[in-house]
């Protein structure tokens, strides 16, 4: 299996949001505080899902956490 090149690169700086956030909390029709993260990506690394491999990114966000995101999860402000 061949990966895609990585659409963001090391350094960018970028705004993230977790896709399935709401499906895991109980925030259900509130806007939480904490989202969304604003980082710099930081590393990166492929994960073989079914089907293809996904790149998967390590996010230093402000708040001084590491997170990982997936590309679909990340957008340049």
């Amino acid at each position: 299996m061949e990966e895609a090149p990585p659409k963001y690169k090391i350094g960018d700086f970028v705004k993230c949001s977790y896709d399935f956030f709401d499906f895991y909390s109980y925030l259900y029709g509130e806007e939480h505080p904490y989202f969304p993260l604003y980082g710099i990506i930081t590393d990166l690394a492929w994960d073989e899902t079914w089907f293809e491999m996904e790149t998967v990114y390590k996010v230093y966000c402000m708040d001084g956490h590491y997170r990982f995101f997936l590309e679909d999860e990340i957008k340049i402000p």
